[in-house]
């Protein structure tokens, strides 16, 4: 089973190290919105669209939203979010936290990889939250004490660091699957 917890950690808990039972019950939301993501333990797109349910593990499925899609935690039940999207077809379900990514990357274009907050450039792969969305722009703040906080493009949030020479997504030499 690939049981790995990254929105245990990443979507609220900041104080907490890991993901435990105490902690996906008591999973107060601050405000981030996360990245729903198909891509398996080594970074490879898996699942160009995750399934959403009805329920916290009900077999029906609500629909799908892509890989990459922004999304709002509007409950949890265990390892379970149900989420809303915040951009692209308005989808709303529940969701195993496997596929919900609290932290993000931001990289911008290549050759640098270097993003722009604000009219700032950004050390690449800079560790950030979004906590909006408006129109083509996502409002960052940076999770490491640099401070950095402000409006982004939305194509500089990925899930991965940057990537190869055109500062990708997928991992070199990888494919996927």
């Amino acid at each position: 089973m690939r049981r790995v917890c990254h929105v245990g950690v990443a979507l609220v808990l900041a104080a907490s190290a890991g993901c435990s039972a105490e902690a996906a019950q008591e999973r107060p939301s601050d405000g981030r919105l996360v990245l729903v993501s198909g891509r398996d333990d080594h970074g490879m797109l898996a699942e160009e669209q995750v399934e959403v349910y009805d329920g916290p593990e009900s077999p029906t499925v609500l629909g799908r939203i892509d890989d990459g899609t922004l999304a709002r935690v509007v409950d949890a039940e265990g390892q379970w979010l149900q989420v809303e999207t915040v951009e692209g077809d308005p989808v709303s379900g529940w969701v195993d936290d496997f596929f919900l990514r609290g932290e993000v990357r931001l990289v911008g274009p290549a050759p640098g990889c270097e993003p722009l907050v604000g009219n700032r450039s950004q050390e690449p792969g800079l560790l950030v939250v979004v906590r909006a969305v408006r129109g083509g722009q996502v409002l960052v703040e940076s999770v490491a004490g640099s401070g950095v906080r402000g409006w982004a493009p939305r194509d500089v949030v990925q899930e991965l660091p940057p990537q190869g020479p055109d500062c990708g997504e997928d991992p070199p030499g990888g494919h996927e699957h």
